[in-house]
């Protein structure tokens, strides 16, 4: 009963931070703002969405069969069928409800393939893991591609921070190192008591589990296929973006290095809030800005990379629960 209590305050916690984003992200809009943001989505390029639309399927596809491919080494095989049926219904789930959808999906192939719900769960912390360790990957990609642009920005924080002296002023750089010497000191004086407490052994659990997911891949038959759609899955991903760019002319100039900023820094937007509303088009308006895209503009592009995926799962997930026991009327009468 504590944990389902615990569970409902977090998640009404996240919720009331995505609403909190969009008001944030919102608030600044002047009528002109507005007008500007309905002519941009009046003018876009609507033909655009069925690349976006067949990139976000194939995505999802490859993740199936990526999952499916986790389940090899424990004996199950189950359809690609029903297995993206119940990835679809699992991301429609976690609209909703986060995490709710790593269940449903583990207990659908458990109902149509028959495979125990509780020998998926390591797959799924095994998937997370493998997903974590890509988005590491893709912010020190994201770095690399624009190193000068990253460079400058944090330049930027430098001097908002005056940790870079200005002519005839004092700075406060020393005061920030010492901050840092004393928390790092005060981390080794109380290490184990730090390492006690449940935010730092959830974190702990989380590098375990990462180690964990690297380790199931030595005992993977496909190594080569989980590779391949792993890099598909993101491949899809940043596709998505850059064409969700070209959608609005004030926004097509931008390419792939703004594509991997919106990418990496967005995807921390969707853990973070359910479906990553308010959290998501808010990191996502102000990484846009940063390329030099006025404020009304950087919102409607924002709304527009975030709606689109977002309305995929929703078509496609509804539409997996009504052919998922239509197409399984055999293991249904079972």
């Amino acid at each position: 009963m504590k944990k389902k209590i615990i569970n409902l305050i977090t998640y009404l916690f996240t919720l009331g931070l995505g609403i909190f984003f969009i008001w944030l992200s919102l608030k600044d809009l002047q009528p002109a703002d507005i007008e500007e943001i309905k002519l941009a989505v009046r003018q876009a390029n609507y033909n655009l969405l069925i690349p976006i639309i067949i990139m976000g399927l194939v995505s999802h596809w490859s993740r199936a069969v990526r999952w499916r491919c986790l389940m090899e080494p424990l004996g199950y095989t189950p359809s690609i069928k029903n297995t993206f049926f119940a990835v679809m219904i699992g991301y429609l789930a976690n609209l909703a409800f986060p995490r709710l959808g790593e269940v449903l999906k583990c207990t659908i192939l458990a109902r149509y393939e028959k495979v125990p719900a509780d020998k998926l769960v390591g797959t799924i912390i095994a998937e997370r893991a493998f997903d974590l360790l890509c988005l590491i990957i893709l912010f020190f990609v994201t770095f690399l591609v624009q190193i000068d642009f990253a460079t400058d920005y944090i330049n930027s924080l430098l001097e908002k921070m005056r940790l870079n002296r200005a002519e005839g002023s004092g700075g406060y750089g020393w005061y920030y190192l010492g901050a840092v010497a004393l928390l790092i000191a005060l981390l080794i004086i109380f290490r184990k008591k730090i390492g006690a407490i449940g935010f730092i052994i959830k974190i702990k659990n989380v590098l375990l589990n990462i180690m964990s997911g690297i380790t199931s891949f030595k005992n993977m038959k496909n190594k080569g296929v989980f590779v391949l759609h792993t890099v598909l899955i993101w491949a899809m991903y940043l596709g998505m973006i850059v064409i969700g760019f070209q959608s609005i002319n004030e926004t097509n100039m931008l390419g792939l290095k703004a594509g991997f900023s919106v990418l990496s820094f967005g995807s921390v937007g969707m853990i973070v809030t359910p479906g990553g509303i308010g959290m998501y088009t808010k990191i996502v308006q102000e990484i846009v800005e940063l390329y030099s895209i006025k404020y009304s503009i950087s919102v409607a592009i924002s709304w527009i990379i975030w709606l689109v995926p977002t309305f995929i799962i929703i078509v496609a997930g509804l539409i997996s629960m009504v052919l998922l026991p239509l197409l399984n009327k055999k293991t249904n009468a079972e």
